[in-house]
């Protein structure tokens, strides 16, 4: 996955961490933070879906802008997915948890149905997921999803 990164990137292109805008998220299953069934029926208006590792550095580094992406949104359109298990994870899971609500955090083991419904190869990952669980934008960089603010 490395190499074929590194040519990604040679070539101009950026590394696709998850599925590409226009496709649909496959259904799935998780339980919030606060034990809250979630899945792409939730994703009924536009939602800020962002998938984070406790070991990943670039993923400690977009999580001030995340948390802060999340405060602008309207309430209810965020969805922090912590994969990992352990203490670390823990931790990071209780931090979203914390900033965002229990109900907008699931945590969830590597090839969780979370991150298999998106298609989640990397870390960070986020993703702009529309009406009908289409994803309108999505990659890497925080910086390239569009703002959702509330009215």
């Amino acid at each position: 996955r490395e190499h074929s990164s590194a040519l990604n990137q040679l070539a101009g292109e950026p590394p696709a961490v998850l599925r590409s805008p226009g496709e649909i998220v496959d259904d799935f299953t998780a339980s919030t933070a606060n034990g809250e069934p979630v899945g792409r029926d939730r994703l009924d208006a536009p939602t800020i879906v962002g998938f984070l590792s406790p070991t990943c550095g670039p993923c400690r580094e977009q999580l001030p802008a995340f948390v802060a992406r999340a405060g602008q949104a309207p309430s209810g359109r965020t969805l922090a997915v912590v994969v990992g298990s352990g203490p670390a994870a823990d931790d990071l899971a209780t931090e979203l948890a914390d900033r965002l609500g229990d109900g907008s955090v699931v945590q969830e083991p590597p090839g969780g149905p979370v991150a298999t419904a998106f298609g989640v190869d990397g870390y960070p990952a986020f993703a702009l997921v529309g009406p009908g669980g289409r994803i309108e934008a999505g990659g890497f960089d925080l910086a390239t999803i569009p703002v959702l603010v509330a009215a």
